[in-house]
């Protein structure tokens, strides 16, 4: 057996933190795991294919509680959170969902985030793998804001696809079907208390359930997957195919604390203009002005369909120079191509630009293409 071939094991201990779905991933078949926010996060149950086309047809759940929640709380607590990222929050409403970027003093990104306003001096911020609550309690201490920040037991579980506002009808008679895009309300299920949110990291319509009883992970868990057979269910872990098709991208792999809004398209999240100060504001003003040195763009890859995400980052190059990486990569079934995110030097970045990507396959031939190949399904679908 090759180097390459051999079986992959992650040891699993009390070091990692189990999220409260553990059990009912290992009753339904997850086949491994990854350690997200120092939490294990499973990678897979029937394949990323299956999983996908579940996930654009029917309807999909899983365990995302390794999107660890930080509660922000106190008389100053919309103060801070204007402080720590640079888009205008003049109108975020209590029950408002807001996706934001969390930035350095040199206009780098700390993390991406979503933002829940779940009272008026109550928020949660939910971002992707690391540290950002030592980050954030790093910045209160000598802020001088009366403010509280701590990790709350809140434990998402996302329901993801075509049919799952069906689904949340069902499960819920019908109270959340006004729900809107990136909204929020406090509710329980059968007396399992949460919070349900329009949002979620799937690219298909998605809803989040923010469990707020870890005890009860499993009891819910075990409520939806009933729930949706109806719906020709399928229990799925993150889907790197869609997650690529929607342009959606992950902390730590497409883009990190060395890449500035500007070059991964998130200039609308971004308002310099603000009479507030936020971290960052004076290096993200000049970065606007003087234009990014790179861009994250889309490729469309030759070659034999890629079934195996990248390992490492694999260099993309033009006329034999490296202009770049691309992150991630996979064979899409609905384009019947691959495709991938990259982040190139800016000159190179125009539509239609032919570069060559040095993979493990080989070079392969491919095309700077915008992004994203399908916009986020916003639709509910209910009768």
């Amino acid at each position: 057996m090759s180097k390459s071939a051999l079986p992959l094991l992650i040891g699993i201990g009390t070091r990692i933190r189990k999220s409260p779905y553990y059990d009912s991933n290992l009753k339904y078949g997850v086949t491994g795991f990854t350690v997200y926010n120092k939490m294990y996060l499973p990678t897979g149950f029937s394949g990323p294919e299956k999983e996908y086309q579940s996930l654009i047809n029917d309807v999909t759940f899983g365990d995302f509680a390794a999107e660890r929640q930080i509660e922000i709380n106190g008389p100053d607590a919309l103060d801070f959170v204007r402080f720590i990222q640079p888009r205008n929050l003049d109108k975020c409403d209590i029950g408002s969902c807001k996706y934001i970027i969390l930035t350095d003093m040199n206009g780098g990104i700390i993390n991406d985030a979503c933002l829940l306003r779940l009272d008026e001096n109550k928020f949660w911020i939910s971002p992707g793998d690391g540290d950002v609550i030592l980050w954030l309690q790093g910045i209160a201490i000598n802020s001088g804001m009366d403010i509280t920040i701590h990790e709350p037991d809140v434990s998402p579980l996302q329901i993801s696809g075509p049919k799952s506002g069906k689904l949340i009808q069902k499960l819920f008679d019908g109270k959340h079907d006004e729900l809107g895009y990136y909204k929020a309300e406090q509710t329980s299920l059968d007396g399992i208390p949460m919070v349900i949110a329009r949002t979620g990291w799937s690219g298909e319509l998605s809803y989040e359930l923010y469990l707020q009883d870890r005890k009860l992970g499993n009891d819910l868990f075990e409520k939806v997957y009933k729930a949706a057979q109806e719906f020709n269910g399928r229990v799925i872990a993150p889907n790197t195919i869609r997650t690529i098709e929607g342009g959606l991208l992950s902390y730590g792999s497409d883009f990190g604390r060395e890449h500035n809004p500007y070059t991964i398209g998130f200039d609308r999240l971004v308002n310099v203009d603000q009479e507030i100060d936020f971290i960052g504001k004076e290096a993200l003003k000049k970065i606007k002005a003087d234009g990014p040195s790179e861009k994250l763009v889309g490729l469309e890859l030759e070659g034999e369909p890629i079934i195996k995400a990248p390992e490492n980052f694999w260099p993309v190059l033009y006329d034999g120079e490296k202009i770049g990486r691309l992150s991630r990569a996979f064979y899409s079934p609905r384009l019947t191509r691959n495709i991938g995110l990259a982040i190139l030097k800016v000159d190179f970045c125009k539509e239609g630009t032919e570069v060559l990507v040095d993979s493990p396959y080989g070079d392969l031939i491919s095309k700077v293409v915008k992004l994203p190949w399908f916009k986020a399904d916003k639709e509910t679908y209910l009768d």
